[in-house]
């Protein structure tokens, strides 16, 4: 409060009759002190100089009172209680910083959440080709395991008929020409020759596809593999994108407990500064009305209306009522409904892939292990 600079301002006290009178109503206005005011004033209003000069002088120091109250003092109180308003309003904004920062929060929290989305689908898409990868992988095992069953017969044929004939088979029936014999014989042998390199020829050629099969195999199994390590590294990067939100949410979640908690603990201070800045000035307010009443009942010599004005305290402050605002609700914080690696949160973000291609356990930090 300015009031002592008030009074510095008030006039310069001249040097005719009636000098105690200003020096008593300066030091009543210095502290405030209504019933020196009050004294002062009753004294001039009971005042009956014949001393045209001490009664001019008189006027005069009551009109620049009255002046200084209307133009100096009551402007002054007014000043003063747009600076409390003001102080008010910014200590309001310290929760408007809490929001905003909190919403800054909540937007990049958004966008990442977005981002995980985009990693879960490209994962789905990754099992989704897991799946072919693996009929690819089935349907070549089950054309292996038919070449090796066919390369199997075929070998076996083979094998079964190379072997050197029995001995008995040399010998001509007993009724049977030599010659005759011979040619039959030479025929069979060349028959048998034959069918034994056509089977022979079979047993190689099955074993050629099995071998090819097996190398076809071998490539579908790695495009398998590594199509399942790609998927489990998506997922990897997706679980651990949650994991990393997780720890954002709870941080962003504690530094906005601790700002509100902050400007609670600033704004409560100011409201209580405010109460009691806004009494002074409501009091330093009617106490200027009465001065000015007074100073009309002095102008006027009635003592009768100095001393009526001191009981007066029905002046309006409606104009000096601050405007305590209320805090903001707090914005909700952000938390993941469960941590990666819970049932919950491999059935949400993972339940619906197929069944050839499920989930991998989650191996990222946070996650729980079950």
């Amino acid at each position: 409060m300015r009031w002592l600079a008030w009074v510095g301002l008030a006039w310069a006290k001249p040097e005719m009759a009636g000098p105690e009178l200003l020096t008593d109503l300066d030091a009543g206005l210095a502290s405030r002190n209504l019933s020196k005011i009050q004294a002062v004033l009753m004294s001039i209003a009971n005042s009956n100089s014949s001393n045209s000069s001490d009664d001019g002088t008189v006027e005069n120091m009551l009109s620049d009172v009255d002046d200084i109250v209307n133009n100096t003092l009551q402007p002054s109180v007014k000043s003063d209680f747009h600076v409390a308003q003001s102080e008010l309003s910014g200590f309001y904004e310290l929760f408007l910083r809490c929001e905003e920062e909190q919403l800054s929060n909540f937007k990049d929290s958004v966008t990442v959440q977005r981002a995980v989305a985009a990693g879960a689908e490209e994962h789905n898409a990754c099992r989704r080709q897991q799946v072919i990868s693996l009929d690819e992988k089935l349907s070549c095992e089950t054309l292996l395991n038919a070449s090796v069953t066919a390369k199997e017969a075929k070998c076996q044929l083979f094998h079964s008929t190379a072997r050197v004939p029995d001995i008995s088979v040399c010998n001509a029936a007993m009724d049977e020409d030599v010659e005759a014999f011979h040619e039959r014989k030479i025929k069979e042998f060349r028959h048998g020759l034959d069918l034994l390199l056509e089977r022979q020829k079979g047993c190689q050629e099955a074993n050629l596809q099995v071998k090819d099969q097996q190398g076809a195999c071998a490539l579908t199994g790695e495009h398998f593999a590594d199509q399942k390590a790609a998927c489990d590294r998506k997922q990897l990067e997706v679980d651990t994108a949650v994991c990393r939100l997780q720890r954002r949410m709870g941080t962003n979640c504690a530094a906005y407990n601790a700002c509100r908690a902050q400007a609670m603990v600033s704004f409560s201070e100011a409201n209580e500064s405010a109460k009691m800045t806004e009494a002074e000035l409501q009091t330093t307010w009617k106490m200027l009305e009465q001065v000015r009443c007074m100073i009309d009942g002095a102008k006027q010599r009635d003592p009768h209306r100095v001393a009526l004005c001191s009981d007066k305290t029905h002046f309006s402050v409606a104009h000096l009522t601050l405007n305590y605002t209320g805090t903001p609700p707090m914005a909700p914080c952000q938390a993941l409904s469960e941590s990666p690696g819970g049932a919950e949160y491999m059935q949400e973000l993972y339940g619906h892939l197929p069944e050839q291609a499920p989930a991998a356990p989650c191996q990222a930090a946070c996650c729980l292990k079950i």
